[in-house]
């Protein structure tokens, strides 16, 4: 993953890159040699020379590799899930306001253009339902389950619409399975669903899969009398609006979305708060409101209690 942030950064102006650094000492020779960049020694050695750093580790590592860089007064871009457990997020957004630095974390559909346009285009108070299904087969061994490796793109799509109404979450179901052998996901959750009601009329299901064969990135939310499909993978967004109440009439059309790459625009933002000082997009306080989540959804598959 790593790569492609690398890929991105090497186009930016303004933008130095003083080294790279990966515990395996092949990986990063080849990535140096074929994008031409420095290869630090040693992680102690590049935060040293670093304003700031962009972390793309294993889930497991997140918190030990952001924490040294920030007691290094590095500003971070770490990448999703903002740590690997809410006492870790908990540590590191302290670490970050004691030394003054900033952490991005790297929730990419805040950046991708259906979401921006979605997000811009809903009304607000009519919204009633949101759906968000995630379905990405394994094909690697990974060290999260299914609720950091995937849901936590939807969980924090979710809080911003939930902020934009006013309203908050109160209750929920969820519930997790797993499916790999253990060799593959060390027997965390593969599949997961969960229910949320918040304090309004507004409700959502979320679906995060990672067995099976389908690829599926799709977000449905229903307002009123308008319905809008977000079609990820496919970068197209639907609105189907009723033509009257006492009608079957519906008047589907495609809204134009602006061509540009999510990834890019992240990267570009982070770099852009590095040099003005402004917070980014997504703060570590988002990362931590995400995580807190998460720790919700697992005690609820643990216990059955569906209080917030």
């Amino acid at each position: 993953m790593g790569e492609n942030h690398l890929r991105n950064l090497i186009t930016l102006s303004g933008v130095e890159i003083v080294g790279i650094f990966d515990s395996d000492a092949s990986k990063a020779d080849a990535l140096a040699k074929k994008y031409r960049v420095p290869r630090a020694q040693s992680l102690h050695d590049l935060l040293k020379q670093a304003e700031a750093v962009v972390i793309c580790v294993p889930t497991t590592a997140h918190y030990d590799v952001a924490s040294e860089a920030v007691r290094n007064g590095c500003h971070v871009f770490l990448e999703k899930p903002f740590t690997h457990t809410v006492d870790e997020a908990r540590s590191l957004c302290r670490l970050a306001d004691k030394h003054k630095v900033r952490i991005q974390v790297g929730h990419v559909e805040r950046f991708n253009p259906v979401i921006q346009t979605l997000l811009k285009s809903v009304r607000y108070e009519n919204l009633l339902m949101g759906e968000f299904y995630r379905y990405v087969p394994l094909r690697k061994h990974i060290d999260a389950d299914v609720l950091l490796t995937l849901m936590v793109h939807d969980l924090d799509l979710i809080l911003r619409l939930a902020d934009r109404m006013k309203t908050s979450p109160v209750r929920f179901a969820a519930s997790g399975r797993t499916v790999h052998p253990k060799e593959m996901n060390r027997g965390l959750i593969d599949n997961a669903m969960v229910q949320i009601l918040f304090d309004s009329s507004f409700l959502v299901n979320v679906h995060a899969v990672r067995t099976g064969a389908l690829h599926r990135r799709e977000i449905i939310l229903t307002e009123t009398d308008r319905t809008w499909v977000a079609d990820l993978l496919n970068h197209r967004l639907h609105l189907f609006t009723r033509l009257g109440r006492h009608t079957k009439q519906v008047d589907h059309r495609t809204v134009k979305i602006p061509a540009t790459s999510p990834l890019l625009e992240e990267i570009k933002h982070f770099v852009s708060s590095v040099k003005t000082g402004r917070p980014p997009l997504v703060t570590h306080r988002d990362g931590l409101n995400v995580m807190e989540l998460v720790e919700k959804i697992r005690s609820n598959m643990k216990t059955g209690s569906d209080a917030m």
